[in-house]
């Protein structure tokens, strides 16, 4: 009889196996999708807490170097601007108001706020005027105290209105002249034999993008600058320069003299309405030491895992709050609040 021949060895994965093979794929691949999608909300929000406090500190710092700067130059001529005629808005006032705060109107609308400040490097006192004549003034002292294109405020010698100019030449003598084209030219000033009778006050020089007036707000969620002068001093906005982004509040506090040896935060209302400070004597605006500001930053990256936010700004009498709603998610927020004392403020006040 002939023999059969052994049958071969079946080989590969029955039908179980394979089973058990994909199941545990899959459990590898759903372990690895979690690790990848906590390991990027991690890194979601380590960006995004980043990136506010980098707009925050960079906002935080550039605010309170521009308020710190508020009334430098302009305080020692705080009583000769006292006679300049209330404006109706911070571009057109020459008055000797350091910052001057517009409500938003509500603690979640941001405020706007204008610094008032001179850059002069030669001379931050009022000068004298002993004559005039056309477009030329005659200053009782040393013609070093101006140069070509220095912004000047010509101030009458009693309540009236004062008048921006610039400077386009200096002679030998004390005097220089101003631009004949302008409208504003060299205003006339009431020049009595008695000196002084007039007084021009040096704001420093227009050229190589120095301002005097500039306004920040926000905007949409941007910080933004808009200086409010153009060359010869006259009320007309330059276009807002951006300066950070996701910005969703700004507010300020004034802080006014309260008589005892301290100060009094106080938001811009009331008798701080900005349209009543512009109106105020000295002896009011004097009363403003310190200015507290207070601005929350919102990340660029989006979290749908995060809920409302509550905020708040400030603390005491004075407290603002508010809520982030979350809308199917939310972002991460960080606050900021500074205290600037104004130094360039005259502490003892002039009437």
């Amino acid at each position: 009889m002939t023999a059969r021949p052994p049958c071969n060895v079946q080989r590969g994965f029955s039908l179980i196996e394979i089973m058990v093979g994909i199941v545990i794929g899959m459990i590898a691949v759903l372990v690895i999708y979690q690790v990848f999608a906590a390991a990027e909300g991690i890194k979601r929000n380590t960006t995004s807490v980043g990136d506010a406090q980098q707009n925050g500190l960079l906002s935080s710092f550039m605010l309170g170097i521009e308020l710190a700067n508020g009334s430098n130059g302009v305080a020692d001529a705080m009583a000769q601007l006292g006679n300049c005629t209330a404006g109706t808005n911070a571009a057109n006032s020459l008055r000797p108001i350091p910052i001057l705060i517009s409500d938003g109107g509500g603690d979640t609308t941001p405020d706007t706020f204008v610094v008032n400040y001179s850059v002069a490097q030669r001379r931050v006192t009022a000068a004298p005027v002993v004559a005039q004549g056309g477009t030329s003034y005659t200053v009782q002292q040393s013609p070093l105290g101006f140069a070509n294109n220095d912004l000047i405020i010509a101030i009458p010698s009693s309540t009236g209105d004062c008048a921006a100019s610039r400077v386009t030449s200096v002679t030998g003598a004390p005097s220089f002249t101003c631009p004949a084209t302008d409208q504003s030219g060299c205003v006339t000033l009431s020049v009595a034999a008695t000196v002084p009778a007039a007084y021009v006050l040096n704001m420093g020089p227009t050229t190589g993008g120095v301002v005097q007036r500039v306004q920040y707000d926000v905007n949409a969620g941007v910080l933004r600058s808009t200086v409010l002068w153009n060359t010869d001093g006259q009320a007309v906005a330059q276009p807002p320069n951006p300066i950070a982004s996701n910005i969703v509040n700004m507010k300020l506090l004034y802080g006014v003299d309260n008589g005892a040896g301290g100060i009094t935060w106080t938001p811009a209302t009331g008798q701080w309405l900005d349209a009543n400070v512009l109106a105020a004597n000295n002896s009011t605006v004097g009363k403003i030491r310190a200015v507290r500001i207070g601005i929350i930053v919102r990340g660029e990256q989006w979290d749908k895992t995060a809920g409302d936010v509550p905020w708040q700004l400030f603390d005491g009498a004075v407290q603002l709050n508010g809520t982030f709603p979350a809308a199917g998610g939310n972002y991460r927020y960080r606050t900021y609040e500074t205290t600037i004392p104004l130094r360039n403020s005259l502490f003892n006040p002039v009437s």
